[in-house]
């Protein structure tokens, strides 16, 4: 409730005495028509100035605080302003505008806005893998080459020569990596309101990019599980990883980043944290009985001293699953084979499972990925389909136990479709 007075003899001396009474009160200038002096119910007192714009409406724009600027400071402020609206001129409209463009000359330049981006919610939020991404993208192409631009002045112009200069001076790839980041970019200064549209969003990417369809054959899984068994180029740790990566349909930096707690090797079940999750939901994936004793052979090797699987040398956090990429490429070069990483082992077990004759909906709940397509029934099916992924995960172990310990000669392609050695 706001207690009102009208047009009141303001005094120095007399706005000094108010004090708070609990409620909002207001107090109208005798002098000046439209100032007041508003007193919160804590006791603030403020001096506003109330005045009618052309189009019929009512602004109300704040000059000061009463223990900052004087009575008369307050009454000088309030003619300006008043004698502004007179002229068409909204004050707090141009207020708002002095604000935006203090915002656009501190942020003008792409170096600018990006650092501004790297402190932000926006970037902050993402997972720790995009903020890499991010980072390697802006600090190897777009600041070398796009830092020093204002950032209003950036065109599609702009952003397809600094594409095709990418494109020439790296690789496609790499081109439609900046191009993705320089989006985000641009599309965080939208919402800072230093530009109205995203110029990247018009220009084409440089790089047509296929679907990868990397796999290996039962002789290339063989090779790699004997490779893995010799510690052939690397790590027991890293040579576990792969191997779990072999075992499970889960994506590598999850099995990088596993933890005990997330572990009950008793029934055979490991669920993923949401946080760690690609799609920040809680994912259940049984595993068979080689990846329950590589996991309590671990257990007992690590005497319960850390709480991740793989932990780091420093010990205070996981390795990081790129370990097991490099790997995988260092072994690809060594034995002359087409590159290859951890995903293609994933893609593997898809596809042959699917030959199999495994029902794509449980293929891909095992693989952590939406089934439902958006579908109302999402609201509705809450069933783990635990029992359907473990026997899903235990046929896919049999069938991997078999290939890899095959006799020489006796290894057999699954016909599995994509590039395969």
């Amino acid at each position: 409730m706001i207690e009102f007075s009208p047009p009141f003899r303001l005094t120095q001396t007399f706005v000094q005495s108010l004090s708070a009474t609990g409620a909002k009160q207001r107090y109208a200038d005798h002098k000046i028509g439209g100032l007041c002096l508003r007193v919160a119910p804590g006791g603030t007192k403020t001096y506003i100035v109330r005045y009618r714009k052309f189009d019929g409406t009512s602004g109300e724009m704040k000059i000061g605080r009463a223990d900052v600027i004087t009575l008369e400071m307050a009454r000088e402020r309030a003619k300006q302003e008043l004698a502004n609206v007179s002229r068409g001129i909204d004050p707090l409209q141009e207020k708002q505008q002095a604000i935006i463009q203090a915002k656009q000359k501190k942020l003008e330049t792409v170096v600018a806005l990006s650092e501004a981006f790297l402190s932000s919610p926006s970037f902050l939020s993402r997972k720790q893998r995009t903020q890499e991404f991010y980072q390697a993208n802006l600090r190897g192409y777009i600041l070398p080459s796009l830092g020093d631009f204002v950032v209003r002045d950036i065109g599609r112009k702009d952003v397809a020569a600094f594409l095709d200069k990418v494109y020439g001076e790296a690789s496609g790839s790499v081109s439609n990596a900046a191009r993705r980041t320089l989006s985000v970019l641009m599309s965080y200064a939208v919402e800072q309101e230093l530009i109205d549209f995203n110029p990247v969003s018009s220009v084409k990417p440089r790089h047509r990019e296929n679907p990868a369809s990397r796999q290996l054959s039962d002789e290339g899984l063989k090779h790699l599980w004997d490779a893995l068994d010799a510690q052939e180029g690397v790590t027991s740790d890293v040579a576990d990883m792969i191997r779990l990566c072999m075992l499970l349909p889960a994506r590598v930096n999850e099995v990088a980043g596993m933890e005990w707690a997330e572990l009950q090797l008793a029934e055979r079940l490991w669920t993923v944290r949401a946080e760690r999750m690609k799609n920040n939901r809680p994912h259940e994936l049984p595993i068979g009985d080689y990846s329950a004793r590589l996991l309590q052979r671990r257990r007992l090797a690590s005497h319960g001293n850390n709480p991740w699987v793989f932990p780091a040398k420093s010990g205070s956090e996981p390795m990081n699953g790129k370990v097991a990429s490099r790997a995988c490429n260092r072994l690809s070069k060594a034995w002359d084979w087409p590159p290859f990483g951890p995903h293609a082992l994933r893609r593997g077990f898809t596809t042959r499972m699917a030959e199999l004759g495994t029902r794509p909906e449980i293929l891909e709940r095992a693989l952590s990925h939406d089934a439902t397509g958006g579908r109302a029934i999402a609201h509705y099916d809450h069933y783990s389909y635990r029992d359907e992924k473990r026997h899903l995960i235990e046929h896919w172990e049999v069938t991997l136990l078999k290939i890899v310990h095959a006799q020489d000669g006796e290894s057999q392609d699954h016909g599995a479709t994509g590039q395969t050695i």
